[in-house]
């Protein structure tokens, strides 16, 4: 499961943070329950599963990292700042 909504003007960054963020361990949970004890599983499936955490882990981290670092946006004019002041 994947979050493939980018924070956007006037979203709530706290909402996305926590969603993206449910959405992760939910994808971590599942990997979780993949490698539990006792279930059955192909030769080298561990090592994929293993490696699938890996991939969701930076996926969570790129997209958290971008989030934060995006500038924030805002909705005055352009040239606001060079504008006379009355």
């Amino acid at each position: 499961m994947t979050l493939e909504v980018e924070p956007v003007a006037g979203a709530d960054l706290s909402a996305f943070v926590l969603n993206l963020l449910d959405d992760h361990l939910a994808a971590m949970r599942e990997i979780r329950e993949r490698l539990r004890p006792g279930g059955t599983i192909t030769p080298g499936g561990r090592r994929t599963i293993a490696l699938d955490s890996i991939t969701i882990a930076e996926r969570y981290a790129d997209r958290m990292t971008r989030a934060l670092s995006e500038p924030p946006l805002s909705l005055r004019h352009p040239y606001a700042e060079h504008e006379p002041r009355l």
